[in-house]
């Protein structure tokens, strides 16, 4: 099916609480989404290498199980959820976006969901004025993917740019992909309005700051320490990237995978947001096998947070090892 999105789509869905965007610009299109003060940890800090790094919370996502995972028999589904004490109903997501300093810079990777999915994202720029980091004093902001959930961010309520003064990044295939006049994704698992609606925001968003990305070529380092990592399938260019300073590293993996069980004890299980789901189940077994034996250390937008942790190989399938909780005491 070829897609176009227009100026005048407007298609607004609700999965199971997972509110799908609508379009135009939803601060033209809605209301402001009102918000809860946060009762609970919505930062959390570490480092990589020289580097200070910090989590940041933007809320979390649910949609159904059968919407997430839609080839697989619901009863497998359920069986997998049971055996990890989690519900049967719904997949939680939460999303946790990375942000660093660097030797030269302040750097965002993602920028949440903004108001494009409802009250319960869209915490990111609060949280970051919390955790002491003003959004203006953020100079680079890296995109591993144009989904609503990893772009909407980027602008506020009223259409304005939040990180007003970062230049963005973003792959030259990811970029031609969303841009394109006609954008086909004849093997999603997603119904056409969805299609066509998160087709309608990656348009509109990414073009308000058309005039400030940078596109680079998958492989290339983005800045000083910071290399992508092509990880395509779950969107046509998307990338992980390697984060390292001296002898230490951090994999932020994008939406590789997303859930543990569903897609870490069953990498063969198809996700209904990617693009190409084959090429997203090979692409998800094959950085496994290469975290796995590089004992990597991960940062997952889509795991509980702060979404850091190891991938362990159990058998032909794998599992989530999260961090030990550091409650960063100083000396």
């Amino acid at each position: 099916m070829a897609l176009v999105a227009t100026a005048t789509l407007g298609v607004s869905l609700w999965l199971g609480g997972l509110h799908w965007p609508s379009s135009p610009a939803l601060a033209q299109a809605e209301p402001a989404v009102e918000r809860a003060t946060p009762t609970n940890a919505t930062s959390y800090r570490f480092t990589v290498g020289d580097y200070s790094a910090t989590v940041v919370s933007d809320g979390t996502l649910s949609f159904p199980v059968g919407f997430f995972v839609p080839n697989v028999a619901p009863e497998a589904a359920a069986a997998a959820l049971t055996d990890n004490f989690l519900p049967t109903d719904n997949v939680l997501a939460h999303l946790n976006v990375l942000y660093l300093e660097t030797d030269e810079h302040k750097v965002l990777i993602d920028t949440g969901a903004g108001n494009t999915f409802g009250p319960t994202v869209g915490y990111l720029a609060r949280n970051l004025e919390a955790a002491g980091i003003a959004p203006d004093t953020i100079d680079t902001v890296i995109l591993t993917h144009a989904h609503p959930d990893h772009i909407g961010g980027i602008l506020d309520d009223s259409g304005n740019p939040v990180f007003a003064n970062a230049s963005y990044y973003i792959s030259e295939p990811e970029w031609n992909f969303w841009t394109a006049p006609t954008v086909e994704m004849p093997n999603s698992l997603v119904d056409a309005d969805t299609q066509a609606s998160t087709v309608a925001v990656a348009q509109k968003w990414l073009g308000a700051i058309g005039d400030r990305i940078t596109r680079f070529a998958l492989g290339d380092e983005i800045i000083p320490g910071i290399v992508s990592v092509p990880s395509v399938g779950h969107t046509p260019g998307q990338a992980s990237y390697l984060i390292t300073s001296g002898d230490d590293s951090l994999l932020a993996t994008g939406d590789v995978f997303f859930s543990d069980p569903l897609n870490l004890e069953n990498p063969d299980w198809e996700v209904a947001f990617d693009t190409d789901p084959t090429q997203g189940v090979a692409t998800r077994k094959q950085l496994l096998e290469t975290v796995t034996g590089d004992r990597r250390k991960l940062l997952v937008p889509h795991m509980p947070f702060p979404g850091l942790g190891h991938v362990r190989a159990q058998g032909d399938a794998y599992g989530w090892e999260p961090i030990v909780w550091d409650f960063g005491f100083e000396s």
